[in-house]
């Protein structure tokens, strides 16, 4: 009875081994890879929804500005409140509230391009505000590592450097319609009160 005793404790430590070992080379390097691909998906659906705030800024080809003057959209304009609004300070905003306030503007990519010619569109345009109402253009959002911007996604946008996960771009496209306002006249004369 002694020897089974003495058996069974020894059993009982090369358990504890193997679940040491297991954990150490299988589950941790996993835990991790899970770590870094769920923030690499995160980082997606954050270059996605810029990409939607981009095209939602360039649809409206015009504004309002603080003054009440209208205002152009613009495709990218270095951000300085005092110029015209544009799809890329959008971009940017959006980047930067959903988290990525590391990426500056050489580490983001924005392009807007026209994707059809309807009727009173001007051959050649290529900034928001001279597309015609229903014109469908698209938007393209890039972080992309280069030797210029120094890894932009591995040391601004994930977790870890580790590199069990390492894409070298993150990027999405989002097709839009120009929603321009058509133009009217306001009549300045009041209807009389004489019959």
């Amino acid at each position: 009875m002694l020897l089974r005793k003495s058996s069974a404790r020894t059993r009982g430590g090369a358990a504890a081994a193997e679940m040491a070992l297991v954990m150490n080379f299988i589950m941790v390097p996993l835990m991790i890879g899970l770590w870094e691909m769920g923030r690499v998906i995160q980082v997606t659906q954050i270059v996605a929804d810029s990409a939607r705030e981009g095209a939602r800024m360039a649809a409206q080809a015009n504004t309002i500005n603080q003054t009440g003057t209208p205002t152009q959209i613009m495709t990218s304009v270095w951000p300085n409140p005092t110029q015209a609004p544009n799809v890329k300070a959008a971009v940017m905003q959006y980047l930067s509230g959903a988290g990525l306030s590391r990426l500056t503007y050489s580490d983001v990519d924005v392009t807007f391009a026209f994707l059809d010619s309807p009727p009173g569109f001007l051959p050649g345009a290529t900034e928001p505000f001279q597309g015609v109402k229903g014109q469908l253009f698209s938007v393209r959002v890039l972080i992309q590592d280069t030797v210029a911007n120094g890894d932009a996604l591995k040391t601004k946008c994930l977790w870890t450097a580790l590199g069990l996960v390492r894409p070298t771009s993150v990027e999405f496209t989002v097709q839009w319609r120009i929603l321009v306002d058509e133009t009217f006249s306001i009549n300045a004369v009041l209807p009389s009160n004489n019959p």
